[in-house]
């Protein structure tokens, strides 16, 4: 017997044994007007998870790791990826949801290779796109009504005398870092692409935390349940080694950005508002934000 009749066999052995390793599924479960409802989630690889994948109307959605709103390694993916999936499971499409670094989803959505982007901050209507030349950002994305969300603003390590006493002019010229494709705040962002400050840019929040607890830079713009997270998970870190600088810059509310390549990027947008109004009028986000983190563990 030559050596590829052995090789080639054991390769293809090798390649399904991978597949097995990482294929998984999931059932989770959320409540809506007084109804128990569960959705079976698989697995196929690492950063992809597919729902009602029989259904003939499908959608590509694309997203990040940022705990403890969404991350594979929380409890259902997190109670964004519980809504999302309750979301879509009531409007009766299949999706399928990818993880990768937000720069490179915010890419894909504004080329129009994933229909749904999230979750999202509110985009200006003169924020420049990083992905098209010559173009804005919501020339290419049209964004649901909000939801949800988080504060934002500017942390420090705990022995670092920060100037910054609310406005921007006491921190111009400072060593800020910043994630990559993020959309911050209309304010901070506009001074961002002036130069106003010098920024670093982190692939995500690990990253740009790091830089913060190496001094590498003097500031990080972030949401503190984010880097909160992060600290509490990371047996190396220090919790009270990083602080919340006040005032926040703002409350910032989530949005679904859908892809204005999809040809039914209006009904969609529709839709999703519609149904987010529904769940909020009957208290289903709340409740899946509440029951976060009470599941069973994954098959």
């Amino acid at each position: 017997m030559t050596f590829q009749s052995y090789f080639i066999p054991l390769v293809v052995a090798l390649f399904l044994l991978s597949l097995e390793s990482v294929a998984k599924s999931f059932e989770l479960s959320y409540q809506h007007q007084q109804q128990t409802k569960t959705i079976s989630v698989n697995q196929p690889s690492a950063n992809r998870f597919e729902i009602a994948h029989e259904l003939p109307q499908q959608l590509s959605l694309v997203t990040l790791d940022w705990p403890p709103y969404i991350d594979r390694n929380l409890c259902d993916n997190g109670w964004v990826f519980t809504l999302t999936a309750a979301l879509f499971n009531e409007l009766g499409f299949g999706i399928s949801v990818e993880f990768f670094p937000w720069a490179r989803s915010v890419r894909m959505a504004e080329l129009g290779q994933a229909d749904i982007l999230f979750p999202e901050y509110f985009i200006e209507v003169t924020a420049p796109s990083d992905v098209i030349a010559n173009s804005f950002r919501r020339n290419n994305l049209a964004l649901s009504t909000p939801y949800a969300g988080g504060l934002i603003g500017l942390m420090i390590r705990e022995n670092y005398k920060a100037p910054y006493d609310g406005t921007f002019q006491s921190i111009q010229g400072a060593r800020i870092g910043v994630v990559r494709g993020y959309q911050n705040t209309p304010e901070f962002d506009k001074h961002l692409d002036l130069g106003f400050f010098n920024a670093i840019q982190a692939r995500d929040d690990r990253q740009n935390l790091k830089l913060l607890l190496a001094s590498r830079v003097d500031y990080i713009v972030a949401d503190p349940n984010v880097v909160d997270y992060l600290l509490s998970h990371d047996e190396r870190s220090d919790k009270n080694q990083i602080k919340f600088i006040e005032p926040a810059f703002q409350y910032n509310d989530f949005y679904y950005a859908i892809s204005k390549r999809n040809a039914m990027w209006q009904s969609l947008q529709v839709k999703i508002n519609a149904k987010l109004s529904e769940f909020e009028q009957a208290g289903t986000i709340k409740t899946i934000q509440q029951n976060a983190g009470k599941c069973a563990p994954a098959n």
